[in-house]
This record gives structure tokens, sequence and C-alpha cells, in this order.
């Protein structure tokens, strides 16, 4: 039996003769979310294989809580260990598991930090409770709109690569980087950290140092890492190593020598410099999942056991729990018709013994790039991943053409409008089996707030400017504004005008009679100066049905007021006058309430709770209203956030309204029946 010390969380062996197991929570990721009382999902990946010694089994493996046992196993599927812990209650718990072997070694896996709380569960990404994750990369702190109700992942697609981060030596720039980690963290999504140690992308000033200095400064590099982000479930620690199977015979970073000798050289193992950079990383990232990542795999057989070679002196270690695929379209879009050949060459990446990521997707189509050929290439090569039981998740490598790394592998229009391999990627994982996990849980529609995007973690959308009166201004979302949440909305005039209503910022609230309505945000400005809030009809009379002054500070100021509607108005809109001062306003937090007391609403049956169900929201070619307790028809119609009718009809009991041509974004449903009428506010994906 070999003898194995823990050292912090490095896993170092005096004398090895097995290879340990391993043990990979692929499921819940770190930073996931979950309602108090919820039943929570616990996957393990955990084999014998990958390793430079002979093949053993896994005996048990053992699940722990905050370090307590919670339960013990010895029945996989496809080398997965389940667990359900029931009825969990608040708090934040830091999930491990432990495996053992037939020659009686264990190894216990990295943390994964979970979150508990009261609020519910907030479906996010097309793949939520399907059993995997599937996320993209964001360049730069700009987030669009769809961003969350298409994916459920993020990795920085530069921002976190060391050369941008320390261009110039201990002169650190990690704003982007952390824009981009905390929008995951803020949403609970999966994050991919990308990368430590490549040899591209990197300082050019590591090529003089000597090993000392070298091995100093990316620990310096590690250990600011890890303070900045704790929620990292993967990190690539080792990125486009190979170097002796490549299509051109040349690194695949040219860069990487500098790394290999200024982490100590080949030594005894050959890689004896990989093995203390993934002990550093074991050391400094207890709670994430350490990831060797590479590309050319696919369509090279000799690359995926050139990286094997690598992995199996990690895994004698315990050190890696990835194995990293970028699987990008020069390497995987030649599988579209042998998709067989494809799920061999991911079951010989399987073999390491740890769980496969697909970590860069993009495909374009071949044997030439069209959108006809990516549709095909995505119904023939995108399953083969997702449905292999060693495949952990998939990042893609951008989805808004245009503004790809590579030319053609966009799968939606910069104006919203999908590509057919999107249309198709959504009703595949709309086919797949729901089975609870991740992200499963309520729209992202907060259906009591009738404001979108309040706290602008969605950039701008579902807000716009209006100058008037020859007035200008500029609106971005920007960070670190000392607001409620990261992110606050900023407003600043360039020719402010003489009033306030010449420059405003708005978003459509449709008010009903009888009604109050409570609205609250958080608000401050360059130096002091007023602004105004108001509830005004968005077009034809323009009518007021609520106006206040407010008084703004350079601190941020917590404001409430409320107001009784006299009218119904299905154009009305939430504004903000900021006309007459050209200091600039920050806005964030902004909600408006329907506070109506349901014992004083009109009796009619569209104010009776349940009456109308409207699904799904949100929505794609098809929306189904279903009107109960109904005496006769209803009228309905579906307004653009210009108040512009552009579908209508009658309702008796169930309507299948086709939403084929609505462009993706904000809209609203009005139905009417008798007296009364119901908005509901809508999202088309």
């Amino acid at each position: 039996m070999a003898v194995f010390i823990i050292v912090g969380c490095t896993f170092i062996s005096a004398e090895i003769t097995n290879t340990p197991p391993s043990a990979v929570i692929t499921y819940p990721h770190s930073n996931a979310y979950y309602q108090e009382g919820s039943n929570i999902v616990i996957r393990v990946y955990s084999t014998d294989f990958g390793g430079t010694f002979p093949n053993g089994t896994v005996e048990n493996v053992e699940f722990f809580v905050d370090d307590e046992k919670i339960y013990e196993t010895s029945v996989h599927q496809d080398h997965t260990y389940t667990y359900i812990w029931e009825d969990v209650q608040a708090g934040e718990y830091r999930i491990t598991a432990r495996a053992t072997d037939n020659d009686g070694d264990s190894f216990t896996s990295a943390g994964v930090i979970l979150k508990v709380g009261e609020a519910p569960v907030i479906k996010k990404g097309i793949s939520a409770g399907k059993g995997k994750y599937l996320g993209n990369v964001m360049g730069s702190s700009s987030v669009r709109a769809d961003y969350l109700q298409l994916w459920n992942g993020v990795t920085a697609e530069n921002a976190h690569k060391w050369g941008s981060i320390e261009g110039e030596r201990d002169v650190m720039n990690w704003t982007t980087g952390d824009n981009i980690y905390n929008f995951a963290a803020d949403n609970n999504l999966v994050f991919r950290y990308h990368a430590i140690a490549w040899g591209s992308q990197y300082p050019t000033w590591l090529e003089d140092l000597e090993p000392e200095e070298f091995q100093a400064e990316i620990e310096e590099y590690m250990a600011e890492m890890a303070a900045r982000y704790p929620y990292m479930d993967q990190i690539d620690v080792l990125n486009e190593n190979l170097y002796l199977n490549t299509y051109n015979g040349r690194e695949h970073a040219a860069g990487t020598p500098y790394f290999r000798a200024g982490l100590g050289g080949p030594g005894e193992t050959g890689y004896d410099w990989v093995i203390w950079l993934f002990e550093k990383a074991r050391e400094y990232f207890p709670n994430s999942k350490l990831v060797m990542n590479d590309f050319e795999l696919e369509n090279n057989p000799d690359g995926i056991n050139e990286m094997l070679d690598v992995v199996k002196v990690l895994r004698d270690r315990g050190l890696i729990d990835g194995f990293g695929t970028q699987a990008h379209t020069f390497n995987v879009d030649g599988f579209w018709n042998n998709p067989g050949l494809l799920r061999q060459r991911i079951d010989m990446m399987a073999s390491s013994g740890v769980p496969v990521y697909v970590t860069e997707l993009d495909l374009i189509g071949a044997p030439e790039a069209s959108e006809a050929n990516q549709l095909r290439s995505y119904q023939n090569i995108f399953p083969v991943y997702w449905e292999h039981p060693a495949v952990a998740g998939i990042t893609l490598w951008g989805y808004v053409e245009g503004a790809t790394w590579w030319t053609g592998s966009g799968i939606i229009n910069a104006d919203g409008t999908k590509r057919d391999a999107l249309i198709w990627l959504e009703q595949y994982m709309r086919d797949q089996p729901d089975v609870g996990f991740p992200f499963d849980g309520e729209d992202m529609v907060n259906e009591e707030n009738m404001v979108y995007n309040g706290e602008f973690n969605l950039g701008t959308s579902g807000w716009n400017v209006q100058n008037n009166a020859g007035a200008s201004s500029s609106m971005e979302v920007v960070n670190d504004a000392g607001m409620s949440g990261y992110y606050a909305l900023r407003i600043c005039p360039d020719n402010a005008g003489t009033a306030s209503w010449h420059i405003q910022i708005r978003q459509q609230t449709p008010i009903l009679n009888g009604h109050s309505y409570t609205i609250t945000f958080m608000a401050k400005a360059d130096e002091i100066r007023n602004i105004d809030v108001a509830v005004q009809q968005d077009g034809q009379s323009f009518n007021t049905h609520f106006q206040q002054q407010v008084n703004l500070t350079t601190e941020p100021q917590e404001f409430t007021v409320s107001f009784t509607s006299s009218v119904a108005d299905p154009i009305a809109a939430l504004k903000f006058y900021l006309g007459g001062n050209s200091a600039c306003v920050y806005i964030d937090n902004v909600s408006m309430m329907d506070v109506t007391d349901s014992s004083t609403s009109l009796p009619n049956m569209m104010n009776k709770e349940g009456n109308i169900n409207v699904y799904p929201n949100p929505f794609s070619d098809k929306l189904f209203v279903d009107v109960a307790d109904t005496s006769g028809s209803s009228y309905y119609e579906i307004l653009n956030i210009n108040g512009q009718v552009l579908v209508e009809g009658l309702i008796n009991s169930h309507k299948t309204i086709s939403t084929e041509l609505l462009t993706a974004g904000i809209y609203f449903l009005r139905i009417m029946g008798g007296n009364e009428l119901e908005i509901i506010k809508l999202i088309k994906n």
C-alpha cells in the first residue's frame, strides 16, 4: 500500500506504488444556490484508472458536508456515484467526497461551496434541469440581455489570461476580469478560470526570469486569484501544452518552453514542472477543479495520447480533476459525418479517469462554412459530447455572429435573431429528459416586480433614453458605483436642456385603474441635484399619472414613492427625468410593485388569481393562454414596448398564439374581459 500524506490540499507520496482513485464532484458546482428545504443531488465521478499503475476498482465513495460524513455507496452508473441530500436548510456548506480503491488507498475531492437561502431558485440557461451546465464566454463587462436565458456558465474570453492582467510586472489590472467573475458569482453560474499557465498571451517579462523568480511570480499571481475569486468551479491550470504530436511539429503555445524551464524543467518524470504547477494550484485552490486544457485532440489520437501521458503523472499524485478539450471548429467540424469516431476519441480522453470538460466548442460547418452546414454540424456533433457519460459540461466559445473569434461560429445575430443552429439547440435541450438540475427553478421574470432588469445585471436591456428639445446624454451600465449591487446605470447629460423632462430614462410599466403602486430605487449624483420620478403615458396625449421630485447627494440614497392610479393605461411608462442639470446620475435597484389590497380589487374575473395562465414565459415561437371562468370571449393584444399592437384576437378559454414573427425582446399581453383588463409582461427569447 502506498503511503499518501496530505499537506493542505497537496497530494504527496514518499513512495508511489499505486494510482489513487479519482473523486470529482461534477454536480453541484461551486457557488450553486438552492432554496431552503430543497433536496440536493450530489454527483461524484470516480474511477481507479488513468495513472501509470495497473487499473483497480473503486470500492466505495463517501459524501461529506463540512467534514461530516452523510452517506456512503458502492453503486455507480458509468462511474458516477449519486446521493440526494434531503431537506437542506439555509446556510453555506462545503461538500467533499472521498473515494477508496481495492488497495485501500483513498483520495478526497476538491471542495464545492454551495449556498442555501430563502429565495427561490431562478432558471438560467437552456440546459436548466437537463443535468449538465452549458456555458459561454464573455469578452467584456457588457452583458447581453439574452445571456442568462441561454447560458448558465461563464468563462472570461481574454480577461483572465496572465498577459491581460500583468503585462507590466507587479502592475495588475483585474477590472474586466472582476466584472465578469462578479456577474457569474452574483447569478450563481458555473465559473471557469482561463488560464494560469499558457505559453501565449503571457507577460513577456517572464522570459528573463530565473526559475526561483519565475516560481515566485506565478505563486503571487495564484495567490491574488485565490483572494479575489473564492467560487471558481474549474481552473485551466495548464493550457495548450502539446508539442510532440502537433499538426505543424511545433509547440501549441510558443512560450511554453519558458514555463517548462521556469517551473523546474522535466526532471525525473519528464513532467516535474507540471507536477509543481498543479501542486501549487491544489494548495491555493482547494475548492476548485484543476483542469489541463488543449486543442487538436479529436482529430489527432497521438495528441490525445501525449496529453494522457502528462495526465498519468498527475493522476498518480491526485493532482488533476478534469481533461479539457477545446473542441474548436478546425478539430471537430469534420466529424459531422462520422459521429461514431468522435465518440471513440472522447472515450480515449475519458481513459484519463477524470471527467471530460468541453471548454471552447465552436462549429461553422463542413466541408465549408454556411448556416446550413453549421446546423448539420450541431445536429451531428453536439449530442455526441452532451450525451457522453464522462462529459461533465460544455462551454461554447462565443455565440453572437460577428463577435466570435472564429468567423461564422456565431449562432445568434447581433440583433437577437436566431440562426438555425441555435433554434435546433434550444429544441434539442427541450427534448432532453428533465432530471431536476442544474438551475431548475422559477422563471427569470419576477412577476411581482413590474420593472425588468432593475439591478442592471443585464446591461441596459429593457431601458431606453429619450432626449428632447435639443438635449443630449449618454447612458451606460457601470460597476463599483457603491450602489445596491455590482452594477448601476449612469446617465451623463452632454447638453442637459432647460427642463427636467428634456432627458428621460424610461421603461414601459402598464397600470390598472384603482390600483396602488410603490416605486423604489437607489440613486446618487456626482454633485447635489434634483431629479423627478414619474409614471406617464408613453405616447398619444402623454398624460402624467404621477410625478415627484427627489433630492440627490453624492452618497447613495434609497427612495420610495407611492401613488394610486385613477385610470388604466396599457402604455404607461416609469420615467426618470434628468434634464436641466449637467451632473451625472447613478440609478440602481429599481422596482415598481402593484401593492393593491386584493380584498379591494374589483370582482371581475380578470382579477381573480389563477384565472389566466400564460406559458411559456420567456417564450419562443408559440404562446399559450388559458382563461378560466369566463362567460364569454375575451379580447387579447400583444404590444411592443412602444405600445404598438402587433398581434390581436379573441380568446374563449384557450388560445395558441403564433409568435414566430416577433423578434426577441420585451412585450406586453393585454387581455380585456367585461370592464377590466389584465396586463402581463412577456419576454421572447
